[in-house]
């Protein structure tokens, strides 16, 4: 059985369509948590003339979203959990597609794409996600964000410890925190199509483009325990041993491409102490120049360093590449693996030049459209 939990406040303009398209789904194996968050529009009524039995209704004062999933979680009883949007919508076979998938014992929960829609229903955009391995998530949330489109993923029950919860202080991003927390040592599966319609306007919870609001969830997951998860930043990677001087420089640089400016200057500032040579204070000086975007700098820094490892020889490729010197950049980031072949950034770094010179779709179908 599947728990869908489905935290509401104020929604009665698009709940009913949403308990529809839930209630809809060809697979019927499945429990509506619906959580009302303190509703005082007409969302209650609209909620209560469904009389399918496989509607579970619970009411709280205001408290936000995060504890209307915890409430929804502490209620759950599927073999399978997914958290909802109220105003979004899911498309008939969506669970059906996605257990189908979670049958393979390896897989602990699975996601797609979604289809972005306007207010009145209207298509918007298209958001893509893939495939991600639980060694790359810390570092794509710091240089991108969250890995998936969270409202798609559907969790196997086992993967959520009983101890994860939604963090009610982080108002913009608890859904990331929480799939942070829960998914570690976790494999996932990416279904490459939109199997939930995510409905954006001006009163979503994400559009609130306060920088404190947003930074907030960053700033809890860039602690130096945190930083650990930055596998590039060990020196020594054949052994024991990591390097906190280089993660905090990695990680500033990532936030700063963020414009999360000021948690990456803090992150600069704590590396200073760290320096230990005229290597590291070298080393420094080229990410300073990234992070201040004087790349001519960083690159004339970078260069200064002699038998240079993975991390300098991908930094100079990426200075390089900021430069639109694509060809001088492409043989660092070659060195770079070759040094150390399991180095993940210059993967994406060759990825990004490729995509620069030429981007081919293997995916034809939007062709003959155009």
């Amino acid at each position: 059985m599947i728990s869908v939990i489905l935290p509401v406040y104020n929604g009665e303009k698009f709940i009913k369509e949403t308990i529809i398209s839930l209630l809809n789904q060809t697979e019927k194996d499945l429990e509506l948590l619906v959580v009302n968050d303190g509703s005082t529009d007409n969302s209650e009524e609209v909620i209560q003339s469904f009389t399918d039995k496989r509607i579970k209704y619970f009411k709280q004062e205001n408290k936000g979203v995060a504890e209307a999933f915890n409430k929804g979680l502490s209620e759950a009883e599927g073999d399978y959990i997914t958290f909802h949007g109220a105003d979004d919508l899911s498309l008939p076979h969506r669970f059906e597609r996605t257990l189908e998938i979670l049958k393979n014992h390896s897989i602990g929960f699975a996601h797609s794409d979604m289809l972005l829609i306007t207010g009145n229903g209207a298509p918007l955009g298209y958001w893509q996600s893939s495939n991600i391995l639980p060694q790359d998530i810390y570092s794509f949330f710091l240089n991108v964000g969250t890995p998936y489109n969270n409202p798609t993923i559907i969790f196997k029950r086992e993967v959520l410890k009983s101890n994860i919860k939604y963090d009610p202080a982080i108002k913009v991003g608890s859904d990331t925190d929480f799939i942070l927390k829960a998914v570690e040592n976790c494999l996932s599966y990416h279904i490459p199509e939109p199997l939930y319609l995510y409905r954006r306007h001006q009163t979503n919870v994400t559009n609130q483009r306060n920088y404190d609001v947003l930074s907030r969830h960053v700033k809890m997951n860039i602690t130096d325990e945190d930083l650990r998860n930055i596998d590039e930043a060990n020196w020594n990677y054949e052994g024991p041993g990591h390097n906190l001087f280089a993660a905090k420089l990695i990680a500033g640089i990532a936030l700063s491409r963020r414009w999360i400016k000021n948690e990456a200057f803090i992150l600069f500032n704590e590396a200073i102490p760290l320096i230990k040579n005229e290597r590291d204070r070298t080393f420094f000086e080229g990410m300073k120049g990234l992070i201040e975007g004087d790349y001519q700098r960083a690159s004339k820094h970078f260069c200064k360093i002699e038998n240079r490892n993975h991390l300098e020889e991908n930094y100079l490729g990426e200075a390089l590449l900021l430069l639109k010197k694509y060809n001088e950049a492409y043989p660092h980031f070659l060195k770079a693996l070759e040094i150390y072949p399991l180095y993940h950034s210059p993967v994406i770094n060759l990825k990004a030049i490729g995509m620069l010179k030429g981007f081919n779709v293997i995916d034809k179908h939007v062709n003959k459209y155009k």
